[in-house]
Formats: structure tokens, C-alpha cells, sequence
């Protein structure tokens, strides 16, 4: 054995020498002699030669069988200029065979001297109006290389369905057709679900029609179907409104007699795809009455995901996915597909149904976790609640949380925006976000500002009428404006019947409201509900005023009663207690809106400190 292995490295070898040196022979004598190589008499067999040097050279382009960069490398580029034009000519003379029109026998080869013409296309394509300078018949000649290529259809097929589009579908239209008729795996459909889209559709008229034909079926073909799957997945994503409608009444109408059926699953796939919620709605129902078959149920769930095939898979960003059908949909696939029965890896192996529904599930509650917005927030809090989810719930509140915290630092600036925000350090706010935070920014200035010698706190310590303070407090307001805000006037200065201070971003429509309240003579219970039934419902219901803050003063010492537990509170523990509530109804609402509140001190600062550290 040995030695029959040496003698065969040996010849090997000795082969691998004599290639080498007849291929620096032949290089010298184009290198050397191009024109007597490129003679009239030789110029066929130069090219040749010099293509089968390409297809052996490793580069990436030898698929195609014309590579300028190895050629221009080697021999220069009048060289490369000589062989496209010998090229250009070689792929005319020929005509090859489509698959329908040879034997049965030979239906999966061709001739290599067809692979050579289809090399000289790619040559002549280097010029990217190549197509247009084509006849018709040249046209045609060209659609029978495309199928040719070992790896989908060649690039340049893009200019010729550009440049001649009637050709395409006469030749290779029409052999689509066919292989479609005979019942077998159609690589064509799978060439063409790999194309560019303006490739694609022109192919989309044949295979509707191929569709509906099939569709009239009672019987279940397994032989078609992947031709029905891969078929469905390139009318969805190249044809139009129409056609997408059309496979969806296809899938409507399969669908009436259930889902038990194993072909009909590529068309709840489909109609997955086009109408989510038509889709989850009969999944939810139909798996009621499958029985006990389990199996048969993961299937179904998991062939809803499946792309290895050419199905189309499903499109959990799309919008029809809305925080609650996500809901809906990642309990079935918990119900069905539960962590717990998901078979454990090690190593290398082959992903079977139970895999594709884990990676289903998966993707579900990822786009859960990742819905933005109040009902995205309500439905991550309705998840955690779910006590199937009990092993995930903490994971599930800390993402709700972290993506409520992302949302609020996002926004956008115009360029008024930029030019305040240059000027000013700040921009006007147009998220209900950045005008809460500005309204708390003013508002803690204001609390500075009772803190400075100059401040007004002796003077606003003696009103007693809100609509005073209002004023005062609408006065500080509107100079800390810096052109971001606007103090409504109309709130402000009309017959006073309303207590409450609006700002209004001087960019957008945001506004944010502040309801004033003088403390000493309110009791805890006032204050209390005054946040969700005065500033909440009444100010605060326009839907562009979605942050608000309930502003209390006081400007005398007192204690409060504990609107729930009874007991005796100071105004800091009052304050704390209010600001929960208003935390309590922001989170209640999903995060729609912020509240806040606020308190002002208006007391003596020494009689403060002093009543402080007796305490």
C-alpha cells in the first residue's frame, strides 16, 4: 500500500511539473509573441488556453471565467483587450442546449465550450451599455448561457433584463415554465429567488400563474412543495400589492379546512407574513384541535421561521406585530415550545424542528423586549406578570426598564433647534421627555434662587392668593426662558379662574404644566388627589402636554396627616410621599407621561435650620 501511495505522489508531481512547464512555455510565447499567437489561424486556441489558465487561477472571479486583473497581471493589457474582443466573438458562434430540450439523461450537463461562451459574455459586460448594442437575437442567444453559471444566474443578467426584457421571459420565461410542470425541485425557481429584484419580476407573471394552477389542487403534492414555498417567498418579496394580495387569498382559502394538513403550513407561513394578525388568530384557534399530536404542533410553529428552504420567515419588526399580538404570539410559543424542553447541544450537529422553534420563540421574545412606546412598556409588564415567565421575569423588567430610560434620551434637533442650543447651551425641547427635564431644570433654578440673599423669599412668603404666586412664579419662569419655552399668557393673565402655568416649547408642540398650590392650609389628602384628578385628567389631557408637576408652597411650619396611614408628616416627607404617587400613576400609564412634584420652601431659612436641628 505504501508504495502504490508513493508511486502515485509521484506522478503526481510529475504531472503537476510538466503542466507547470508547458504553461510557462505557453506564457512565453504570448509574452513574448502575441501577435503570431493571436494570428487569425490561432487566435481561437490562444483564447483558450489563456480562459482555461483563468479558471485554474484561484481567483475569485474564475467562476465567471474571465478575470482582467489575473489576465492585465500576466501578460499586460493589450493582451487582456486582444483575448475579450476573440471572446467577445466565441460566445456568438454557439448555441447551447436548455435543460427541457435535451434527453432526460442529460438534462444536468452541458458542454464546457459552453462555459467558454459564457465566459466571453462576462468579458463583453465589462462595458456596462454592453446590452444595449444587442439585437434581439443576440438577446436570446445570451438567456441560454445564464443557466449555465454553477451558482445562481450570472451579474450581467441585470443589464440584459433592463435592456431586453421580452427575451428574458421568451427564453428563459418559458423555460421556468416547464421545469415547473414537471413536477421535480425547481433549481430555476431557486436561481431566480437568489437574483436581483429586477430580475426577479420579471419571472413573477409565470410563477402567479404557476400558483393559482396548482392552487386548484385537492391533493397534496410533497413534490411541489418546495417549489410552492420558494415561489411564494419571490411573489411576496418581488412582486406588487396586487400579487402579495393574491397569495394571500390563495392562503386564506387553503386554510379553511384547518391547519392539520403538513402542505398547507407554507401558506400559514404566508399568511403569517402578509397579515399577522389574521395569521396568529387562526394558529391560536386551529391548535386547539390537533389533538394531542405535540409533534405536529412544533412543526407547525416552527416551519412559521423557516428560511433554509426558501420560505419566506416571518418579519417580527413589521408593524402588524404590534407589543400585544407579540404578547399573544410568545405564550403560544412558550405553551408549545416551552426553555425547558429544548434539547441540549454539544459539538456539531444538525438543527432539526425542535431547534427552529427554539430559535422562533427566541426571535419573539426579542421582538418583545425590544417594542418601544407605552404599549410596548404595558406589554413587557404584562409579560412579567405571566407566571409561565417566572424564571425570566426579573431579566424581562430590567430590559422594560432600560429601554423606557433609552427612549427618553432620544431626540432629534432641527436647525432653529441647533442655532438656539449653539447659543444658549440648550435647544428648544420636542419630546415630552426633554420638556419635563427642562421644566425640572427651571424649577430647581427657582429653588436656588430662594437660596440666595437677594431671593424673593420674604416676598413670596407673604401671599396668600395662588393666583399671586402664579404670577410670580410665571414672571421667574418666562426670564429663565432663553427662547426654548413661551409662558402662556392666556393661563396667566386672563380672569385667573386657573391656576396652572403652562410652557410651550417654542419648537414643537410640546407643552408641560405646572399646577401651583399653596400648602399651609391644604390638608395631605387635597394635595393627594389633586395630582391624578386636577393635573393629570384635567391639564394634562391635550395629547401634546404629556409632563406636568404639581408645585407646593408653604410658608409656615405645620405637619400633615398621612393621607393613608394617618400618622403625622413633615413637609419633606410629604413632598416624598406626593412624588411617589406621581411615580406611581406615570408607571401606571406606561411611561405616556411624567410627573413630578415639587416643593418650595418658603419659610425663614434660620428658623428653618433651627427648627431642624432641634428635631
Amino acid at each position: 500500500m505504501e508504495a502504490e501511495h508513493a508511486k502515485r505522489v509521484k506522478q503526481d508531481k510529475r504531472r503537476e511539473e510538466k503542466a507547470h512547464a508547458s504553461w510557462v512555455a505557453f506564457w512565453r510565447k504570448v509574452a513574448e509573441s502575441p501577435d503570431a499567437v493571436f494570428a487569425d489561424d490561432r487566435a481561437t486556441n490562444t483564447a483558450w488556453n489563456l480562459w482555461q489558465a483563468v479558471t485554474r487561477s484561484g481567483e475569485e472571479s474564475r467562476a465567471s471565467g474571465w478575470d482582467r486583473h489575473f489576465i492585465e497581471g500576466q501578460f499586460g493589457k493589450a493582451t487582456a483587450d486582444r483575448l475579450r474582443e476573440i471572446m467577445m466573438g466565441a460566445w456568438r458562434k454557439d448555441k447551447p442546449t436548455l435543460s427541457t430540450e435535451r434527453p432526460i439523461a442529460e438534462k444536468n450537463t452541458f458542454l464546457v465550450k459552453w462555459q467558454f461562451g459564457l465566459a466571453g459574455i462576462a468579458a463583453e459586460a465589462e462595458d456596462p451599455n454592453w446590452a444595449k448594442w444587442l439585437s434581439d437575437q443576440e438577446a436570446e442567444l445570451a438567456c441560454r448561457y445564464a443557466p449555465i453559471e454553477l451558482n445562481g444566474f450570472p451579474s450581467w443578467l441585470e443589464s440584459l433584463a433592463i435592456e431586453h426584457p421580452s427575451a428574458i421571459d421568451r427564453i428563459l420565461g418559458q423555460e421556468l415554465s416547464l421545469t415547473l410542470g414537471d413536477g421535480t425541485y425547481s433549481i430555476f425557481l431557486q436561481n431566480i429567488d437568489h437574483a436581483s429584484s429586477i430580475v426577479s419580476a420579471l419571472f413573477v407573471p409565470r410563477i402567479r400563474a404557476w400558483l393559482s394552477k396548482i392552487s386548484k389542487r385537492n391533493a397534496d403534492d410533497r413534490l411541489i412543495e418546495p417549489n410552492v414555498r420558494r415561489a411564494i417567498a419571490i411573489l411576496i418579496k418581488n412582486g406588487n400589492d396586487d400579487d402579495r394580495r393574491f397569495i394571500e387569498m390563495i392562503a386564506v382559502k387553503r386554510l379553511q379546512s384547518g391547519i392539520s394538513s403538513p402542505r398547507v403550513s407554507v401558506w400559514l407561513a404566508a399568511l403569517f407574513y402578509l397579515n399577522p394578525i389574521e395569521g396568529l388568530s387562526l394558529l391560536t384557534k386551529e391548535l386547539q384541535f390537533i389533538n394531542s399530536n405535540k409533534k405536529r404542533k412544533i412543526q407547525i410553529f416552527a416551519t412559521l421561521f423557516d428560511t433554509k428552504s426558501g420560505g419566506i420567515g416571518l418579519n417580527l419588526k413589521d408593524s402588524s406585530f404590534t407589543p400585544k399580538a407579540l404578547l399573544e404570539f410568545i405564550r403560544i410559543a412558550y405553551q408549545y415550545a416551552p426553555p425547558k424542553d429544548d434539547p441540549y447541544r454539544e459539538g456539531m450537529f444538525s438543527p432539526d424542528v425542535r431547534d427552529d422553534a427554539q430559535q422562533g420563540r427566541n426571535a419573539i421574545l426579542s421582538a418583545l423586549l425590544a417594542a418601544t412606546g407605552p404599549e410596548g412598556w404595558n406589554a413587557k409588564l404584562e409579560l412579567a406578570r405571566d407566571p409561565m415567565f417566572a424564571e425570566i421575569k426579573d431579566r424581562i423588567i430590567a430590559i422594560a426598564e432600560k429601554k423606557a430610560a433609552e427612549e427618553a434620551d432620544v431626540e432629534i434637533f432641527d436647525e432653529a433647534q441647533f442655532v438656539v442650543l449653539d447659543r444658549t447651551g440648550e435647544a428648544p425641547p420636542s419630546t415630552a421627555e426633554s420638556m419635563f427635564a427642562l421644566m425640572r431644570d427651571r424649577l430647581d433654578d427657582i429653588e436656588d434662587l430662594l437660596l440666595q440673599d437677594t431671593s424673593p423669599r420674604e416676598a413670596w412668603a407673604d401671599i396668600s392668593d395662588e393666583h399671586v404666586m402664579r404670577r410670580e412664579l410665571a414672571r421667574e419662569l418666562k426670564n429663565a426662558a432663553n427662547n426654548n419655552y413661551t409662558v402662556d399668557q392666556e393661563s396667566v393673565t386672563a380672569d385667573e379662574k386657573e391656576t396652572d402655568i403652562r410652557l410651550r416649547s417654542t419648537a414643537s408642540k410640546q407643552q408641560g404644566v405646572i399646577e401651583l398650590k399653596l400648602g399651609d392650609n391644604r390638608p395631605a389628602t387635597d394635595l393627594f388627589n389633586t395630582i391624578k384628578d386636577q393635573l393629570l385628567m384635567k391639564y394634562m389631557a391635550p395629547s401634546e402636554c404629556r409632563s406636568g408637576c404639581l408645585l407646593i408652597t408653604i410658608a409656615k411650619h405645620r405637619e400633615w396627616e398621612h393621607p393613608i396611614t394617618r400618622n403625622r408628616i413633615n413637609f419633606e416627607e410629604l413632598i416624598t410621599i406626593l412624588h411617589e404617587q406621581a411615580g406611581r400613576l406615570s408607571k401606571e400609564l406606561g411611561g405616556d407621561v411624567k410627573l413630578m412634584v415639587k416643593g418650595l420652601d418658603l419659610r425663614p431659612r434660620l428658623l428653618t435650620e433651627e427648627k431642624r436641628k432641634k428635631s
